[in-house]
């Protein structure tokens, strides 16, 4: 696969949360109930089947090795088949990646449970706390795949930008409901705008959970980001330190 382009510029707005123009080729994930191959055919059971091997090799050669020397031959050949197999389902590597980003954005939207307006002093901590430990958990299962979906996405690449985008608003949404409902209550001051604060907790989450190994490497732990991370979404929503 093509390296990035070093020279490409950086896109002007932040790519986490940006509203995008919706996209007009066929490599976002398939949002319909049918499958299609690279061609825009519909497959049948047995083509999902190797589709589905060829995501699932893509997944794990990205977690053991990463994207830059992940090559179409190498997927290709870890279920046994041709590059023309895999050339049959995705146009490039981008492209499986692509999709495997848009099963996590499925994963995550369970995540918004945790997000109800209602924390109080006496039980917010501990529901931030379960906030930030499914999160965890939902980083630890796709890290290799978020990591290369940012990456792509802070280089400008704009299906990557979508899938990323269409993710952080799942939680965005849900802690504006939850910021308006502490203003309104007189919890929070009313200086606190909500998406601007909700962007700022999912840029927060985000960017600590994706340098989670690096961190640890300096002495900061799993259950040390996990009781910070905690500790800081309690005191934004509640108001509470």
């Amino acid at each position: 696969m093509p390296a990035s382009n070093p020279t490409r510029s950086a896109p002007s707005s932040p790519t986490w949360f940006a509203r995008l123009p919706p996209p007009h080729r066929c490599t976002e994930p398939d949002v319909s109930d049918d499958i299609h191959a690279a061609d825009g055919r519909v497959i049948g059971a047995r083509a999902q089947a190797t589709r589905r091997k060829l995501l699932d090799a893509t997944a794990k050669l990205l977690t053991e090795q990463g994207i830059l020397d992940l090559r179409v031959v190498d997927i290709s050949r870890e279920i046994g088949t041709s590059p023309a197999t895999f050339y049959h389902y995705f146009n490039d590597v981008d492209e499986a990646i692509l999709e495997l980003a848009g099963e996590a954005t499925e994963d995550e939207k369970p995540l918004v449970d945790h997000l109800k307006p209602g924390w109080t002093q006496t039980d917010g901590l501990k529901r931030a706390g379960e906030f930030v430990d499914a999160y965890m958990t939902f980083w630890d299962t796709h890290r290799a795949v978020l990591r290369v979906r940012n990456l792509k996405a802070e280089e400008g690449d704009r299906h990557f930008r979508k899938v990323r985008t269409e993710a952080n608003l799942l939680l965005m949404d849900a802690l504006q409901d939850m910021i308006r409902e502490g203003v309104a209550a007189g919890r929070l001051p009313d200086s606190l705008d909500p998406f601007t604060t909700a962007a700022a907790v999912v840029a927060m989450c985000e960017r600590l959970l994706g340098y989670q190994p690096e961190m640890a490497k300096r002495g900061s732990g799993k259950s040390t980001i996990r009781d910070t991370l905690a500790t800081l979404i309690f005191g934004i929503i509640t108001g509470h330190v």
